[in-house]
């Protein structure tokens, strides 16, 4: 997670501390919602699920956090059941 700071950094324009995980149950789910939301243009990546939220399938997807309700509408329209929740980061 922390080797991804520095694109998230640049993607919020230095407001790096508000990057959102959406943290999924099944990986399958995870990686639909990331495929969609390249699609979209909408910037992500996959990172390893930090161990203190012990959530989840071990794959989140990582956002800025103005792109929320982007990353939300997505995560619906591709069905993503497995889908546990946003956390700031």
């Amino acid at each position: 997670f922390r080797s991804f700071g520095k694109y998230i950094g640049r993607l919020c324009k230095g407001e790096k501390d508000m990057d959102y995980l959406a943290v999924f149950r099944q990986r399958s789910d995870a990686l639909k919602v990331l495929n969609a939301l390249r699609e979209r243009k909408i910037a992500c990546a996959a990172v390893n699920t930090p161990s203190y939220l012990k959530a989840g399938c071990g794959i989140s997807v990582v956002f800025p956090y103005y792109l929320k309700d982007k990353v939300q509408d997505t995560i619906r329209s591709v069905g993503a059941t497995s889908f546990g929740g946003f956390f700031s980061r």
